[in-house]
């Protein structure tokens, strides 16, 4: 009938009108497909997680997922939940959890499997005889153990709440932890991550107060996407639980023992190899004798092998100790400021500030050419124009730590990255300026993994002829033992108690020019002991707190704190176990926790 119907419509239109009315049945079947799809999408409506943190140091889990399966006919959810956490260094801990139950919203218990699976435990919810469709709510309740992180200044919670390895996206997400005591707000650090795994999206809010921090996401969270969580609070509230990490077939009895028959199977190499590394080190791992002896009295810093230039403070204190270290960055960034290139300021007490200058008024920088041949490191003013004086470790610096900004606050700095690219350039500095034939960092790094291996196959003499002779490898050239002779005749004078420096130049020109010096060396304050009663004047490159009459003592002392501030920012934050903060590194997906899930 419908089709008879149809055909008298049809027959009765006009050729336009008929085609109007098929694009009209068109859209409305479209829609209606539409529909029928939206309505059979599943999707989490909400899932938010509850941690509450224990004395014990074990938190307490609960996931209440409302699941919608739209009209599609399922048995229920899985869900996955990673037991491993790793470490920035690779080395992979095992958290423990425990006292895991499975109910609706009325507190009615559902079946469910436990398994283990890819490093995850996977719970299968649901009754495999039964099918359901709609909303479902389930509240997944579990114990963890190890899953908090201590560090030298606060404990953290770093958790993954929702887990970003959901097949269905998540309408609404909130997590909230509860403290196991009262806390002051001014004590509690808060951070949220949302998106895929490595993002540091942060469309979430939060808020939180003595006992309680609550967080929400502020966008649906699309299949793959999670809502992290870190939060922060005192030391000592919690007892440490750390978690357990997991130990290497290498590390076992029996890996042990392999390695054992393995060493004795090629005793003939292991025998043979720490011999021929004394025997390396005797023939070409000792300085050369050079032709400038040490004297009690240097006034000069040493020159470069052709005598173009005087050598900065970080080559000097690079030179002494073979080594690289935040003592010669210090003493770069002292040495540039005085130099005219920063300035340091302590806008309030323990608060230190880099401010980068005009590099048109910096000074002319390490006296090179013909000037460092013919003229007294004492007769060249202490300001200039010859910024293309600086060497490239030292433009690295200044690029590095002030990108496109003017000036940086030590306190909010995180700078390990940046100076390690620093030593690098200065390491490549030394050896173009022909102090080392070779970088001693590269020589000393590769005799370092020997070591490392030897004591992987329990070859005990080998790692300790290979530490022991691997770390004086390095040799200078003889320009470079030229050199450091200087350097520590340099040192004899500056850690004299003589006072006669009437021969000398301008004694706040010997203090401020001398200074980056001393830093480099450690001596600093013996240093600045000497010019103690003498008239000087605070350096127009430091702005210290306090105003009053100035003591060449106290100032470096003060300057030492800006350093202290520097060395701070430079040491990468770091648990006792490994883990980096998620305050200073975090991300979607980091912590612990995690995983994701979906319906079958």
């Amino acid at each position: 009938m419908i089709s008879s119907i149809s055909k008298f419509l049809v027959s009765s239109l006009s050729k336009y009108d008929t085609i109007l009315l098929m694009k009209k049945i068109l859209i409305c079947l479209l829609l209606f497909f539409a529909l029928v799809f939206t309505v059979n999408a599943e999707e989490i409506k909400s899932f938010d997680s509850r941690v509450k943190i224990n004395k014990d140091g074990t938190i307490d889990v609960k996931e209440t997922i409302e699941y919608d399966f739209g009209e599609l006919d399922r048995h229920g959810i899985f869900r996955n939940i990673p037991y491993i956490k790793t470490n920035k260094d690779g080395k992979k801990f095992k958290l423990d959890f425990s006292n895991f139950s499975v109910t609706d919203e009325n507190n009615f218990a559902y079946k469910y499997s436990r398994s283990t699976v890819d490093e995850s435990i996977k719970l299968k919810i649901g009754d495999p005889d039964r099918t359901i469709s709609g909303i479902h709510t389930y509240i997944i309740q579990y114990k963890v153990r190890g899953a908090l992180t201590y560090y030298s200044d606060h404990d953290e919670l770093y958790w993954n709440a929702t887990g970003n390895d959901w097949e269905v996206p998540i309408t609404q997400s909130t997590a909230q932890v509860v403290w196991p005591q009262e806390i002051q707000e001014s004590e509690i650090k808060v951070a949220c991550y949302t998106g895929i795994t490595g993002s540091t999206e942060t469309a979430c809010n939060f808020f939180h107060d003595r006992d309680k921090v609550g967080i929400s996401s502020t966008r649906e969270l699309s299949s793959g996407e999670g809502l992290t969580v870190v939060v922060g609070f005192p030391i000592d509230i919690v007892t440490r639980l750390e978690p357990k990490e997991i130990i290497s077939f290498w590390d076992t009895f029996i890996g042990k023992l392999v390695g054992l028959l393995l060493g004795l199977l090629a005793l003939s190499w292991y025998v043979f190899l720490p011999f021929f590394i004394v025997y390396k080190w005797w023939s070409g791992g000792r300085d050369p004798k050079g032709t400038t002896g040490v004297t009690t009295a240097w006034y000069n810093p040493p020159k470069t092998s052709e005598g173009k230039r005087f050598l900065t403070p970080g080559e000097v204190g690079a030179l002494g100790d073979e080594t690289v270290d935040l003592k010669d960055i210090s003493a770069t960034i002292i040495d540039l400021a005085r130099r005219g290139y920063l300035k340091i300021e302590e806008r309030k007490k323990g608060d230190f500030w880099l401010i980068k200058l005009d590099s048109q008024k910096a000074d002319s920088g390490p006296l090179q050419g013909k000037q460092a041949r013919m003229t007294s490191f004492w007769q060249v003013p202490l300001s200039g124009t010859r910024p293309e004086s600086l060497l490239e470790y030292e433009k690295l610096l200044l690029d590095k730590f002030f990108k496109s900004k003017k000036e940086i606050r030590l306190k909010d700095e995180y700078l390990y990255e940046e100076v390690e690219k620093i030593k690098t350039s200065l390491y490549e500095q030394i050896v173009a300026g022909g102090l080392f034939p070779k970088n001693p960092q590269s020589i000393r790094t590769g005799y370092y993994v020997l070591a490392g291996i030897a004591l992987f196959t329990f070859n005990l003499f080998l790692a300790f002829i290979t530490f022991v002779f691997g770390r004086v490898m390095p040799r200078k050239t003889i320009e470079g033992v030229n050199a450091f002779n200087e350097a520590k005749s340099l040192k004899n004078f500056l850690t004299s108690q003589e006072r006669q420096l009437k021969f000398q130049a301008d004694k706040q020109m010997m203090f401020e020019r001398l200074l980056p010096f001393a830093v480099a060396f450690g001596v600093e304050k013996i240093w600045a002991r000497r010019f103690e009663d003498l008239n000087l004047k605070q350096p127009d490159w430091y702005q210290g707190y306090s105003s009053g009459y100035f003591n060449s003592y106290l100032f470096v002392n003060s300057l030492n704190s800006s350093m202290k501030s520097f060395r701070s920012a430079a040491t990468p934050t770091r648990s006792s176990s490994g883990f980096s903060s998620g305050f200073s590194g975090g991300s979607s997906g980091g912590g612990g926790g995690g995983g994701g899930g979906g319906s079958w």
